[in-house]
């Protein structure tokens, strides 16, 4: 179990390194014809009206990790409320007892460790891996709530949508959407019929941190809060940031998501948790064989 809750650590770390903060001059639809141009803000400006306006998700989910050699499942439950924090809960099969738990927050990552009573607890800027690439909650955000993002941005308006690519063909299915900063390029893949986000990916490139890439794939939407939410989410990571190539994957399959406040959205500890200090949490997590 602490393995599990280990690497699903990892590989959401990682899902979020491509967020590097950046500018961009606004000139991605430059070349266009105006009614082009217009096609394509008409089509996205149809993906962010899809967006969840709820305040809350709550949902039982099964998780399963896929790395190596390794192929673990886990009862479990994921809880978020918008631009204050991303929960995962690993639970005991039957009597739903909560073994492990990562909180994702605007501020800080905690990891909690229930069995042998220990957390990391760390500041964006504090994590040297992290703070080299921007990390943002709210890029991590918008994967988990199926919405775009733009790195440096809390929220994506009507009038960002310029900063992004997008190919509309007549025999298409899906509509390939982008953006390009520095060595990292993100894209997006929408239903041409529904304007719903079917997937997602970022790929990065360091000198320092090598390579990582990411592929976020979404199924099963159902309706919630008036607007459809996909309930299964698969998100994979290859990087070679210790020096050698890994790979994991984690699959995420959502039940009975309610939009429920009543919950705590700061996770308290006993005196009982010893804190575990980490000068690089990223590379202690990838070390795990």
């Amino acid at each position: 179990m602490k393995r599990l809750i280990t690497i699903i650590s990892v590989i959401v770390l990682l899902a979020s390194c491509a967020s590097k903060k950046a500018v961009t001059d606004g000139s991605a639809t430059t070349g266009l014809s105006k009614t082009q141009k217009s096609e394509q803000q008409a089509f996205m400006k149809r993906v962010l009206d899809n967006q969840v306006q709820a305040r809350n998700i709550v949902a039982s989910a099964d998780f399963r990790l896929v790395a190596g050699n390794k192929d673990l499942s886990c009862d479990g439950k994921i809880s978020m409320r918008r631009d204050e924090v991303i929960r995962l809960q690993l639970l005991l099969p039957i009597i739903r007892t909560e073994i492990a738990r990562i909180d994702f927050t605007p501020d800080y990552v905690l990891l909690v460790d229930r069995f042998h009573k220990e957390y990391i607890k760390a500041s964006y800027k504090d994590v040297s891996f992290l703070a080299d690439n921007g990390l943002s909650f709210y890029s991590l955000q918008a994967l988990f709530w199926n919405q775009l993002f733009l790195p440096g941005e809390k929220t994506v308006g009507e009038q960002m949508l310029q900063r992004f690519t997008c190919s509309l063909t007549d025999v298409a299915t899906t509509v390939p959407m982008g953006y390009k900063s520095g060595k990292i390029d993100y894209q997006w893949k929408a239903s041409k019929a529904t304007a719903l986000i079917t997937g997602a990916g970022a790929n990065y490139e360091s000198a320092g941190h090598g390579k990582s890439s990411l592929i976020w794939t979404y199924d099963n939407f159902r309706t919630f809060a008036g607007r459809q939410f996909p309930l299964s989410q698969q998100f994979a990571v290859t990087t070679d940031i210790t020096g050698r190539q890994q790979a994991a994957q984690l699959t995420v399959k959502m039940s009975s998501p309610k939009n429920s406040a009543d919950w705590d959205v700061e996770t308290q500890l006993s005196g009982k948790y010893k804190k575990i200090e980490a000068q690089d949490i990223l590379k202690k997590l990838m070390s795990i064989q």
